[in-house]
């Protein structure tokens, strides 16, 4: 197997679909933009937790959780709604007995939205919850099976595909469709979840045990198989070998982002965790070229800090987070430190992060932790 491709190559194979004019068609992007208005609101206090935000539009968002409003520290929600001029809790009792869970991740296309986490408390049972925002109704689903439903992600054409622990999986095929259950071939908990499309998925899971490094898992679902492509307790088992990566006390893998261009029928596959890795491989092929961000000038490694999370909106508009605050903006040409005015940037705190949501307008919105169980949403007006 190739584990490194040259800088050269890789920046000339990352350019090479430009065909067109229409760029998802001819995966021939624009460079991200960089230049945001920023506004800062805080939307939830200790005891909270935050599961994430989904937009329909620049006016039309819903923040999902287990959230005590900054101006009503009492009451306890599950949504907050952004109306363009303010987060209210105008998602009514009625509703939030439909809600039924408490959330861990959301997202959604230009109408429907579906949002997954647990119901109980203590002993834990999935439960998700779908919005559909022509009806603006709200419908809740409470499993019986045991944990937590921990990630969601859509193609965007209503098929819905949620994962949690233990290896859980439920899939939904249709916004009018029933959510099936169905087990992948492991124990671990799976907790990331982005695709290509519905048979082309990416999946990170992790395994506890006690006296032992936290383990990681990356598997890739066909619809029809299961590929374990990395494996840090079973390093034979891992179709990827991507040396002191595979070693549970130096790396793992934290997140992952696909995007396939259709012209060439290539994948590139961004791996973030403590090394963080571009893969990239042509068809469905099983053999992957790799390159360390490190050498794309990525400099969380060499600040010692890891790699959180990622959003790819385009291969040359991606977003890699890093612990303390450390925000990084790939443009298709060159990593840059984002700074975004009200949140920290001392390199000091730590918060938990979500994933950043985009609108059709270039509009994102941004949940983060700034301080324990405090949360703020951060929302990016493109300049």
């Amino acid at each position: 197997m190739k584990i490194f491709l040259s800088i050269s190559i890789l920046l000339g194979l990352l350019a090479s679909c430009n065909t067109g004019s229409d760029p998802n068609e001819t995966c021939d992007f624009p460079p991200g933009n960089r230049e945001f208005t920023w506004q800062v609101d805080t939307v939830a206090i200790f005891p909270s937790t935050v599961g994430g935000v989904w937009a329909f539009g620049d006016d039309d968002a819903y923040l999902m959780g287990n959230i005590r409003f900054i101006d009503d520290p009492d009451p306890q929600f599950l949504a907050l709604h952004w109306n363009g001029q303010e987060w209210t809790d105008e998602v009514n009792a009625e509703n939030q007995a439909d809600i039924a869970h408490y959330s861990n991740d959301v997202t959604g296309d230009d109408h429907f939205m579906v949002s997954v986490g647990s119901w109980s408390i203590g002993d834990e049972k999935p439960g998700l919850s779908e919005f559909d925002n022509h009806t603006k109704q709200w419908k809740g689903f409470q499993f019986q099976r045991q944990g937590a439903l921990r990630g969601v992600w859509t193609d965007g054409k209503g098929f819905f595909m949620a994962v949690g622990d233990n290896g859980m999986v439920y899939t939904k095929d249709g916004y009018q469709a029933d959510w099936l259950y169905s087990k992948a071939p492991t124990e671990f908990n799976f907790y990331r979840i982005e695709g290509v499309s519905k048979s082309e998925v990416y999946i990170v899971g992790y395994l506890s045990i006690p006296g032992e490094p936290v383990y990681d898992q990356l598997w890739k679902y066909t619809g029809d198989e299961w590929y374990r492509l990395y494996d840090n307790q079973n390093i034979p088992e891992s179709i990827l070998q991507l040396g002191s990566a595979m070693d549970p006390l130096q790396s793992g893998v934290g997140d992952v982002a696909p995007y396939r261009c259709t012209v060439t029928d290539s994948l590139e596959l961004y791996l973030i965790a403590n090394e963080s890795f571009l893969l990239t491989s042509v068809d469905q092929s099983l053999n992957y070229d790799a390159i360390n961000l490190s050498d794309l000038g990525l400099p969380l490694r060499q600040q010692g800090r890891t790699g959180l999370k990622i959003d790819l909106f385009t291969p040359n508009d991606v977003w890699i987070y890093g612990t303390r605050f450390n925000f990084y903006h790939w443009n298709g040409s060159n990593f840059q430190k984002m700074t975004i005015p009200g949140l920290p940037d001392d390199d000091q705190q730590f918060g938990s992060q979500r994933k950043m949501v985009k609108t059709k307008s270039g509009k994102v919105f941004f949940p983060t932790e700034v301080s324990s169980q405090v949360y703020v949403v951060a929302q990016g007006v493109s300049n």
